[in-house]
């Protein structure tokens, strides 16, 4: 055992642990400082082009080609909902004819059979 009064010597382990734990800190700070750098990039409009600054000549032919295709689509839109209401209203009407032929002989007043 050591004595009280001898100075404590680190072993060879001691300071590669605190070697390894000082290049880790190391890396640490390298790592923040990369990614504080590159915070301010990532709110960089992407391929520089910023909607907001686009001229209006330019946006004017997307957004009516966008509003030609939408009125298209609802036309289309609107014509199957019609096609499938009067496909509701045809099977309405069937299952309103076919339905007293479907009834039952208990509920014409037939007694039960046993």
């Amino acid at each position: 055992m050591r004595s009280a009064q001898e100075p404590s010597k680190w072993s060879s382990f001691e300071w590669a642990v605190t070697g390894l734990l000082a290049m880790c800190a190391a890396l640490l700070v390298l790592g923040v400082g990369l990614i504080w750098s590159h915070l301010p990039d990532s709110t960089a409009p992407i391929n520089g082009s910023n909607n907001a600054t686009k001229p209006a000549a330019e946006t004017e032919p997307g957004l009516s080609a966008l509003t030609e295709q939408q009125t298209l689509t609802n036309s289309k839109l609107d014509a199957i909902k019609d096609e499938l209401r009067a496909l509701n209203e045809k099977a309405a009407g069937a299952a309103n004819v076919a339905l007293p032929s479907q009834t039952t002989p208990q509920a014409a007043g037939a007694p039960k059979s046993r």
